[in-house]
């Protein structure tokens, strides 16, 4: 992993980094600051780490991302003949589930664009402000 973290610095994806990085801390964290050789790299293992990701309140969409960062690096090694595939990611989570839609709708938009709330002016600033913030995002986007 730390050779796959130099790899992102010189290439200078730094997105990639992070979150590479990120998973690694929690790996290590899980395995309570040590680093472990990957003939100790089972399923078992993977399945115990998935099992303390979801008790540490993760959605199965974070632990679906870890996993699948240490299964990139985990082929990486495999493809650089620095260990054997024993598929240990076979019976862990790597799939993405459908997330709730957090959108307002445009009828939501258009109710709190045209409200009247001359009777309380710290809710009539709120609205301006959204006001200004929605027509900044569209003359953006335009």
């Amino acid at each position: 992993m730390v050779d796959v973290l130099q790899g992102m610095i010189a290439a200078d994806k730094r997105r990639c980094y992070e979150t590479y990085l990120t998973t690694l801390n929690n790996f290590k964290r899980f395995l309570q600051g040590g680093d472990i050789e990957f003939e100790r790299f089972d399923s078992m293992r993977l399945l115990s780490y998935q099992a303390w990701l979801i008790r540490s309140g993760l959605t199965l969409n974070t632990v679906s991302f870890y996993m699948r960062i240490l299964r990139a690096v985990y082929n990486r090694a495999v493809d650089r003949n620095i260990t054997v595939q024993t598929f240990p990611f076979k019976h862990v989570y790597t799939g993405i589930e459908k997330t709730v839609k957090r959108a307002v709708s445009l009828n939501k938009i258009r109710e709190i664009y045209s409200l009247d709330l001359s009777h309380d002016p710290k809710l009539e600033y709120a609205r301006d402000m959204f006001r200004g913030c929605l027509i900044t995002s569209v003359n953006a986007t335009t």
